[in-house]
């Protein structure tokens, strides 16, 4: 039996070519050089459509954002179950994954804008969005962290951590210390 593929509203099919549209012309024109106004054009629908939907060009970049991770999921959680042996690779691993994922869905100009609006505009929607994407991959970063010390060496996390190098020490140490992320009282790998 054939699986049914989900109808999308007609809203919903405009959000998609406005989100296509833009993605397109951040590739190839780059972001600050597109118009709202050459976006709706290449979606076919006016550039009041686009304000309807996104409010402004710095929110339909961050719909983009999202558009990605959900994109980038499922590969991640192929990664994660399938880890390295090494931590320092495994992380290592990680790292460049995120960082191909990344720059397979969105130019570097378009990260450094929303890495940008997330600091001049603290309480805005870049921001909270922002802080959900960086939620995420420290919840990743925990579950790399865990799974490691579940099957690892014997040893602390203190372990893990001299194995590699300064700036992974950094991450892990700061991942760790989150409260939001609760890890166990005792760091010990069994």
């Amino acid at each position: 039996m054939a699986a049914k593929k989900a109808v999308q509203s007609p809203r919903e099919r405009r959000v998609t070519k406005v989100l296509d549209a833009a993605q397109e012309l951040f590739a190839t024109r780059g972001y600050e050089a597109t118009l709202v106004a050459e976006i709706a054009e290449s979606a076919s629908v006016a550039p009041a459509t686009i304000y309807n939907y996104f409010s402004t060009k710095p929110n339909l970049l961050m719909e983009l954002a999202l558009r990605h991770v959900r994109a980038a999921l499922l590969e991640r959680r192929v990664f994660l179950k399938n880890l390295p042996e090494n931590p320092l690779q495994g992380i290592e691993a990680f790292e460049r994954l995120l960082a191909e994922q990344a720059l397979r869905h969105l130019s570097r100009e378009c990260w450094r804008t929303m890495m940008a609006a997330q600091i001049l505009e603290p309480r805005g929607p870049a921001a909270r969005t922002g802080a959900r994407l960086n939620d995420l991959i420290k919840r990743q970063y925990v579950q790399i962290i865990r799974t490691y010390q579940a099957c690892g060496p014997s040893g602390t996390i203190e372990d893990l951590l001299r194995v590699g190098l300064p700036h992974i020490a950094l991450i892990l140490r700061g991942l760790l210390l989150d409260k939001r992320s609760k890890p166990p009282r005792r760091m010990r790998m069994e």
